[in-house]
This record gives C-alpha cells, sequence and structure tokens, in this order.
C-alpha cells in the first residue's frame, strides 16, 4: 500500500463501537505502603532519583495484575493500558523538619506552590494525618474514551507506531498487524489511500504492508482526535518522589524556616551537621482504584 495521504487531517476515524456499547474493564483495588527515607546529606547526593519509591523490578504484575493465571506479556499490556480511577491518601506519617512536595508520576500534579511548582500534594514538616484525603478522582470518561479501551487496549498514545508494528530497516514501508487501530482507518478511508484494505495480501494472515507516510498521517489523527479523550496510565512504571518545597536542595541550610518558629533562620556548625546528617522519613499509605481492559 504505497498511496501517501498529502493531507493528513482529512484521515476521518471509522465509527467505534457497537450496539450493545463500550463495555468496563475489571475494577482493582490495592492499598500501597509508600516508605522514603534517609539524611538529607544522602537524598542531594542522590541526585533526581533520589527520594523515590517504586515497586522492584517483576513485581509490578503480581501487585496490580489480574493473578498468576494470566501470561506475563499479556498482564505486562494490561497494566500499560489500566485507567486509574482514584488515588487516596489513607494516612501519612513524615518525620523530616521542611516542607515537602510528593508527586506521583501516573497522576497529573495539581496542587501548586508560590514558586509555581505543582505536585500531587504537599506535606507540612514533622506531621502525621490519619484523615484520608482524595489524591486524585478521573473525570468522566467520554463515550470514545471507553469505547477505545474496548477496542484496542493495546494502544496508548506513546506506542501507536511500534506495538503491533514490524519495523523493516531501509524500507519506505512498515508490517501493520490486522488488529492495529491504523488498519481500521484505512478500511474507512479507502477513498483516500485509493485501495480497499480488506482486498489487501496479508503476510503470515495477519500483517499488512502499509507506507511510513500513511501510518504517520493515521497515528497523528488518533492522537489528535481519540486519543486525548483516553486516559490510561501505565502502572509498570508508577513511582512516588519526594522533594523539598520551594526549589530547594535536599541539603540546604540556608534561611531555613524551623518548625517551631515562622522566622527564617540559618543554621551552622553544629546544628546545620546535626540537621543534615539525622536519618528522617516519610510513610503514607496510599489507596488506588483502577481498572483493567480485557484482552
Amino acid at each position: 500500500m504505497s498511496t501517501n495521504p498529502t493531507q493528513p487531517a482529512q484521515v476521518c476515524l471509522p465509527p467505534q463501537g457497537d450496539k450493545a456499547g463500550p463495555v468496563r474493564g475489571t475494577m482493582m483495588e490495592r492499598i500501597l505502603h509508600v516508605n522514603i527515607s534517609g539524611t538529607l546529606t544522602n537524598l542531594a547526593m542522590a541526585g533526581p532519583s533520589g527520594a523515590c519509591w517504586r515497586l522492584l523490578d517483576g513485581k509490578q504484575i503480581g501487585v496490580f495484575g489480574l493473578g498468576h493465571d494470566v501470561d506475563s506479556q499479556v498482564a505486562a499490556n494490561q497494566l500499560r493500558t489500566a485507567h486509574i480511577h482514584e488515588i487516596r491518601l489513607v494516612q501519612d506519617r513524615s518525620t523530616f523538619p521542611v516542607a515537602l512536595g510528593v508527586s506521583i508520576n501516573c497522576i497529573p500534579a495539581r496542587e501548586v506552590t508560590d514558586l509555581g511548582e505543582r505536585f500531587a500534594y504537599t506535606v507540612l514538616p514533622q506531621t502525621s494525618n490519619t484523615v484520608g484525603q482524595s489524591i486524585y478522582l478521573c473525570e468522566t470518561g467520554s463515550t470514545e474514551g471507553l469505547q477505545w479501551r474496548k477496542d484496542f487496549p493495546k494502544w496508548t498514545h506513546s506506542n501507536l507506531e511500534t506495538e503491533g508494528v514490524l519495523n523493516v530497516e531501509n524500507n519506505p514501508w512498515v508490517f501493520v498487524h490486522q488488529d492495529h487501530p491504523v488498519i481500521a482507518i484505512l478500511r474507512h478511508n479507502e477513498g483516500l489511500v485509493g485501495c480497499k484494505i480488506d482486498e489487501q495480501p496479508r503476510i503470515d494472515n495477519e500483517w499488512y504492508k502499509v507506507s511510513r507516510q500513511v501510518l504517520q498521517a493515521c497515528c497523528e489523527t488518533l492522537r489528535a482526535k481519540v486519543l486525548q479523550k483516553v486516559q490510561s496510565n501505565d502502572l509498570n512504571i508508577l513511582q512516588v518522589q519526594l522533594k523539598r518545597l520551594n526549589a530547594e536542595n535536599w541539603d540546604d541550610v540556608n534561611e531555613l524556616a524551623t518548625v517551631l518558629s515562622n522566622n527564617p533562620v540559618s543554621l551552622t556548625g553544629a546544628d546545620a551537621t546535626n540537621f543534615l546528617t539525622t536519618p528522617y522519613s516519610y510513610t503514607a499509605r496510599l489507596l488506588i482504584r483502577y481498572e483493567i481492559q480485557p484482552v
């Protein structure tokens, strides 16, 4: 299929769904115990990756997946296209003597400081909280978003050109799997591409030969018109990270606002050493409700 659309904006989307409407996936719920600890000196030495909590490699499927009966590759794809409905902070405790910003990479950062820093939520110095609060609550999904997750559960904004696409080096075309959403677009745009996709030969009875320009045009259309309405969260890479507020480094002792007073003070000598070398910790219990799509 070598015909290349010269105006990608004219690529039309096929109608989605059937009379039964979109089918929701399996609702899941987990409580994560998050613990991040260290001295301010050690956290500063760790760099941007410091003060970070994540599951050990290989544990994501066991924690978030549907069970051991599911193939590992299938389970990884399910987590990659999961949909987080809510994250609640059940309780937390901080022994850090400074205010903290907490980022959770799979959800938007909606709490803002005066410097414009954004976090999922913030934590006051040396506090303990047992009153639950909702950190993130997804907006009601559109019909298009629900239908996409039913029809194309493997595909997200980031993997359209890789999942179900076989690259052929030094050639102007690739092989695209018959289940790929781009094939649905080509089926609906036979006049634009100059042929009927279902009449084209398939390799191994499941792969179509598609030009790179056609693939790119279709993917751009999908991102612009559909995927911006589809909320998905890759639970394979979920992580929680702490940061000092006001763009300060972990080991900054200048103009520190003490816990007991709002008056800024500068620490020197033994006080500064004690401040930087005392071990601190942040502990939280996060409840996450999410949806996994069937395969």
